[in-house]
């Protein structure tokens, strides 16, 4: 396995989605039995010491677990050793950057490819919030790599898995190999870690009393984030009800959006209310489990842009697992899923007033609140364990295959080379008539040059410079 580091049972400063999303596929084998070599990259900002290349005491002695620095990773000659060492029967990729490092190592033992999230997408959030489209090639280029290798697929919305199988028409493998052939499957985002009891005050009787009901946010402020409504909704609900605390854990992420929370914090700054928003920066990972316990209300803002639609949610899963409330925009497939249920409150995205007059409904309503958490809970236990989304994973590593289109020529290859060079050829054609309409152009002026019409003219003109230099002394000399 390929993935990203840190993991949850690591004691490091941050832990990011990637890391999340690479232990649930990892545990998830572990479950089954499987031995395991699995070789993460070390996402820098989540280590408070930097990222050393070594091999980390793992919990599960069927699992040998290495972590590497960006140089090491991307030795495709050192990490095909440790493949050959280990001998596997197949490959699992976890995350866009490991996938795409996969994809690219010379070996042929069957690839799963897990795509987390809209890469595309997230390239679009990134140019927007950045200005500035030169971005989009890094991830496309990536995104193109892993299609056109992989041998299976997933996604963490059954929206995605749509998406993916667009991306595997254009690159011709929806051909007569693959007819019939599942590409790609929906895992969803899973519960991150067994459930933690309450060992730490971190809020109640220190940055908000008893009595004030406490909006939580944690995790990162990424480009997808539209703080913004966040924080026009909050000001205008603080107006209301001086009961109103906001509260964050989480912060920038420098890998990927160093502008948003900047922007928050501008934004907070010059509030009246500012003292009410108490912004708590990245907290010690072993604490974060118990601001969810002293909290009244987790909120999740998204900008409604294809990334966030595509996607899902680490942080709502949590969440619910712990009891606490969900307040979302309605974007991602899970944001439905909450509200189908019961198990969860959503509003328009972009309108902060939908936002307010919800965040001050919840407020009056605690107890209906800690009702709508406890199913919650309950339904993340029924549809978000490792066990219930990682089925078709299970499966495929139990039988590993390559896809059937794997050796096969591809007939869009053909084409797709065919109309580069049909390409070159009209690009060598538009030359030549250029070249040829030139070389026409030049031979006209020669004979018109040599002609007594241009002679004639050539002397008329000679002769009208004259005459105007002779009238011009005249009228010197008057």
């Amino acid at each position: 396995m390929v993935g990203m580091a840190p993991l949850p049972f690591e004691k490091e400063r941050k832990i990011y989605g990637p890391g999340l999303r690479t232990w649930q596929l990892t545990k998830a084998l572990l479950e089954e039995g499987h031995e395991v070599l699995l070789i993460c990259y070390g996402i820098p900002s989540a280590y408070e010491k930097g990222v050393l290349s070594r091999e980390v005491e793992s919990p599960a002695k069927e699992l040998r677990y290495l972590v590497l620095n960006h140089e090491k990773y991307e030795d495709g000659r050192y990490l095909a050793g440790l493949a050959r060492q280990f001998s596997p029967d197949c490959m699992v990729a976890v995350t866009l950057y490991p996938c795409y490092v996969a994809a690219r190592l010379e070996l042929d033992e069957p690839l799963w490819a897990d795509l987390f999230g809209h890469v595309l997408g997230e390239a679009q959030a990134r140019a927007s919030v950045y200005k500035d489209d030169s971005l989009l090639f890094h991830y496309w280029n990536q995104e193109m790599r892993i299609i056109d290798r992989a041998d299976v697929f997933s996604c963490v919305s059954q929206r995605q898995v749509y998406a993916t199988i667009g991306e595997l028409g254009l690159v011709g493998r929806l051909n007569r190999h693959t007819a019939g052939y599942r590409f790609a499957h929906c895992i969803p985002i899973s519960i991150p870690t067994e459930k933690k009891e309450h060992d730490l005050q971190v809020l109640r009787g220190r940055d908000v009393s008893e009595d004030h009901f406490v909006i939580l946010w944690s995790g990162g402020y990424n480009t997808w984030t539209d703080v913004d409504t966040l924080f026009v909704a909050l000001e205008e609900a603080m107006k209301v009800d001086g009961q109103i605390r906001f509260v964050s854990t989480g912060g920038e992420i420098p890998e990927l959006d160093d502008q948003t929370y900047g922007h928050f914090q501008e934004l907070i700054q010059d509030s009246p209310f500012s003292d009410r928003f108490i912004l708590k920066g990245w907290v010690k990972t072993e604490e974060v489990h118990n601001y969810y316990y002293e909290s009244d209300l987790g909120i999740n803002i998204d900008r409604d842009i294809y990334e966030v639609e595509l996607g899902s949610k680490n942080r709502i899963v949590e969440w619910m697992n712990y009891g606490l409330p969900v307040l979302s925009s309605r974007v991602c497939e899970l944001t439905e899923i909450l509200e189908e249920h019961g198990s969860g409150f959503t509003y328009p995205p972009g309108d902060a007033e939908a936002l307010k007059d919800k965040i001050l409904q919840l407020a009056q309503d605690r107890e209906g609140l800690r009702e709508t958490g406890a199913r919650g809970t309950r339904l993340a236990a029924q549809l978000f364990s490792v066990k219930a989304t990682t089925i078709a994973l299970r499966k495929w590593v139990a039988d590993p295959h390559p896809a059937p289109d794997r050796g096969k020529e591809r007939a869009l290859d053909q084409s797709r080379e065919e109309a580069f060079r049909n390409l070159e050829k009209i690009v060598q054609r538009q030359k030549e008539m250029i070249a040829e309409r030139d070389a026409r152009i030049q031979a006209l002026e020669m004979v018109f040059h040599r002609s007594p019409l241009y002679r004639l003219y050539g002397f008329l003109n000679l002769a009208r410079k004259r005459i105007s230099r002779g009238i011009g002394r005249r009228r010197d000399e008057d």
